[in-house]
């Protein structure tokens, strides 16, 4: 009766001062918190963390609702880099939690171990820190490896191009190559296509647009034009926080856009899911895409098939981080703080790139030597790391990108002509934006 009672009592007890907490996460980075999840609650049973996967469309304006209306229906949640800006007035800021608890920052957890650059980035907001960063998303060029190994297709590319086949750095040499692999003009093309594009009219267009432009935009011409972008309004400004697409290195970047799309299945009608697909299933020789996908094509196709390298000119940037509502009591913010340091630490950033591809966000990830012999990203990403783009950040983000993929679309569409003109125009749209 006295063992009856004693765990009947530990069951009050453990309900009593027990604190649960929601985390509302894009899908893609929902295995990795899940399994994190369940590691943290075997170490600290006093707190339950729930995991709420939610895709991208319907966590962002979930975000937005709850924290204006601080009705604090959530705890933690994860957010891309480009709504920071957005989201930041509803964010607890973890630089003075951390002076106020630092009890809960165990002390191997160092913040100078993450990559500089995305820390800035995704954790920080005008010299606040808002987040931590767990997801280092970025953009890898996958390759058919194996069909650019095969000697009778280099033989054929040389006879055709009178060059090597050569892993392009260049979008000038993707072309080529993209029209090799398509079997419209070459008949003995393994491949129906040479690539796998996605302009759809969804932000995926507001971030690909960056692929092209970025490489112009960097160059020494576009940097004496447009001056260096700063991280919270991204490539598509110029230095002094003006529209820096309606120039000729903005032309230039559509103009490659358009010159690719006859090698790709439907490229206007492609998203994230389709061009996965279109490669998995062996329909093309290249495909730009995230980190994530690696996995998917290594179990398909096999490792042996799979080439990575960094993007041809430069990558963008899709980084997610950990970030706490600000609208709920102190309990549950500092449940919430750590769970989401544990998640982050040393040990998760290497545990969650191993099991679960979620791309390093700490510099001691990528130097770990079982990570370096584990994955064939780690080159890759070290590159593109420090090179990649950046979309805006700012508050007004949104309005912005709805406006830019409809013009886009209906210039790579030809329903719009691709002249100075018409992105005179875009601009302008923006500049009234801005203006408000």
């Amino acid at each position: 009766m006295k063992r009856f009672l004693l765990v009947i009592f530990l069951i009050i007890t453990s309900l009593i001062f027990s604190v649960k907490i929601s985390v509302l996460c894009s899908p893609d980075n929902a295995d990795a918190l899940k399994w994190l999840a369940q590691e943290f609650m075997k170490q600290n049973p006093e707190i339950q963390v729930e995991i709420v996967p939610l895709s991208w469309e319907v966590l962002y304006p979930k975000l937005l609702q709850d924290l204006r209306s601080q009705a604090g229906s959530f705890d933690a949640f994860t957010y891309d880099v480009m709504t920071t800006g957005a989201v930041s007035f509803g964010l607890v800021d973890l630089g003075e939690f951390m002076k106020q608890h630092p009890e809960l920052v165990p002390e191997d957890y160092d913040l100078n171990d993450f990559i500089p650059q995305v820390l800035e980035e995704s954790g920080k907001w005008q010299g606040k820190l808002i987040g931590l960063p767990f997801y280092n998303n970025t953009m890898l060029f996958y390759y058919r490896k194996d069909l650019f190994e095969d000697p009778k297709i280099k033989q054929a590319f040389k006879e055709k191009y009178g060059r090597e086949l050569t892993l392009p750095t260049t979008w000038e040499e993707v072309v080529e190559i993209a029209e090799f692999f398509t079997k419209k003009y070459n008949k003995s093309s393994p491949t129906e296509y040479g690539i796998a594009l996605m302009f759809p009219r969804t932000h995926t267009l507001f971030y690909m647009y960056l692929l092209f432009f970025g490489e112009y935009r960097n160059a020494p011409l576009g940097i004496m034009r447009h001056g260096t972008a700063d991280l919270e309004f991204g490539e598509y400004f110029t230095a002094d926080h003006k529209p820096a697409f309606n120039s000729e290195e903005g032309l230039k970047a559509l103009e490659m856009m358009k010159k690719l799309m006859p090698y790709s299945p439907d490229p206007l009608g492609s998203d994230y899911g389709e061009t996965i697909e279109y490669f998995n299933q062996g329909l093309v020789a290249m495909v730009p895409q995230w980190t994530g996908p690696y996995l998917i094509f290594k179990s398909t196709l096999g490792e042996d098939k799979v080439g990575i390298i960094p993007m041809p000119g430069r990558s963008v940037s899709g980084q997610w981080a950990l970030g706490i509502n600000k609208f709920i009591p102190e309990d549950k913010k500092l449940a919430a703080f750590k769970f989401i340091i544990f998640a982050t630490s040393k040990w998760a950033d290497k545990n969650k790139f191993l099991r679960f591809a979620v791309a390093p966000a700490r510099i001691s990830t990528l130097q770990d030597p079982e990570v370096r012999a584990a994955d064939p990203r780690v080159p890759a990403l070290e590159v593109t790391y420090v090179s990649q783009t950046h979309r805006p950040r700012i508050p007004e983000e949104p309005r912005l990108e709805d406006i830019t993929v409809e013009i886009f679309s209906k210039i790579l569409s030809g329903e719009l002509p691709l002249s100075m003109e018409t992105l005179n125009d875009l601009a302008k749209k923006w500049e009234e934006i801005l203006g408000k």
